[in-house]
């Protein structure tokens, strides 16, 4: 019969969006490199909310970690002892 192997399929040469026609780069974008640009843009806001000191939801347990530092930093450097310690 002499048959061979075949593939159908389907090649992608611009995306229409809105009344807008896009290159088909667009399409090929894969969801790594979605959740790698949403990692980037929550890092930024991370950043710029702590240097405003403005809390935001991501911010939030960043603030506590640093106020937490803070507390211990004074604390160390006032010299204070517990005498619970040197009793032991």
């Amino acid at each position: 019969m002499n048959l061979a192997p075949f593939l159908y399929g389907m090649e992608l040469h611009s995306v229409y969006d809105d009344g807008a026609f896009l290159s088909a780069e667009v399409a090929k974008i894969k969801p790594d490199d979605l959740l790698s640009s949403f990692s980037t843009g929550v890092t930024n806001l991370v950043a710029l909310s702590l240097e405003l000191n403005i809390p935001t939801a991501p911010a939030v347990p960043h603030m506590i970690v640093n106020a937490f530092k803070n507390v211990c930093a004074v604390s160390l450097e006032s010299g204070y002892k517990l005498d619970v310690l040197e009793k032991a």
